[in-house]
């Protein structure tokens, strides 16, 4: 219901002028158009999916993939192909072999390409250690967002700190980290306002037990079932 919800708000000022949202797609133009790599971190809720998923939409050559916990590095890759289109034929092949493909590829094409990657704190270090490379591999042609929560970044710099293997080069080729924000007064009462809630008390009482959009949008359809 979240998700539909964002959806049907995308094209309304009041969820443009979400500073998350807004943070997200810039950030994502940057990557874009520069071939940098950044980070964007976040508490559960802040947005960050939805947000990656409209600029995916609303662009070429943008190519999303979620991280899931279940996922081997294998896993990874083959999905990053199928979302790039390239046909699954490289299944019993290592993942050094699908890197190259997915290199050859962005590379052949000349023109500005972004890898999204969301929910990044699921990977292991070993598996950003692949990370490390598919960047040196693209750094000419694509840029690459690293999206998670906050124990992703805080991970991040513990393994920096006790060299582990790929860590500090993988972290030195982050060009930054994006922090995303808790939800303003602003905004709670813009979106209160959007589903016909215009009570004061009500919309503070939201402000006050809502620490996320997705916490907000839940007690905002309790309040409309009440």
């Amino acid at each position: 219901m979240l998700k539909e919800v964002y959806v049907k708000l995308i094209d309304m000022k009041e969820i443009l002028e979400l500073d998350n949202f807004l943070t997200i797609q810039n950030v994502c133009s940057i990557c874009y158009k520069k071939n940098r790599m950044m980070g964007i971190i976040g508490y559960p809720g802040a947005g960050k999916t939805i947000a990656l998923e409209v600029y995916t939409k609303h662009h070429k050559n943008v190519y999303y993939v979620r991280v899931r916990k279940s996922m081997s590095t294998k896993d990874f890759y083959m999905r990053l192909l199928e979302c790039m289109g390239v046909e699954n034929t490289m299944r019993d092949l290592p993942p050094h072999f699908i890197m190259n493909k997915i290199a050859f590829n962005l590379n052949l094409n000349r023109k500005n390409n972004l890898i999204i990657i969301d929910e990044a704190g699921k990977f292991k270090p070993g598996q950003l250690e692949y990370i490390h490379e598919l960047r040196d591999l693209t750094v000419n042609t694509t840029g690459i967002i690293l999206a998670g929560p906050e124990y992703f970044k805080d991970n991040l710099d513990k393994w920096k700190k006790e060299s582990v293997i790929g860590i500090p080069e993988l972290h030195r080729r982050i060009h930054s980290f994006v922090d995303l924000v808790r939800p303003t007064k602003r905004e709670v009462t813009g979106i209160c306002k959007h589903h016909g809630i215009t009570n004061p008390t009500t919309i503070k009482r939201l402000f006050k037990d809502s620490d996320n959009f997705g916490s907000l949008i839940n007690q905002i359809e309790l309040e409309m079932d009440i």
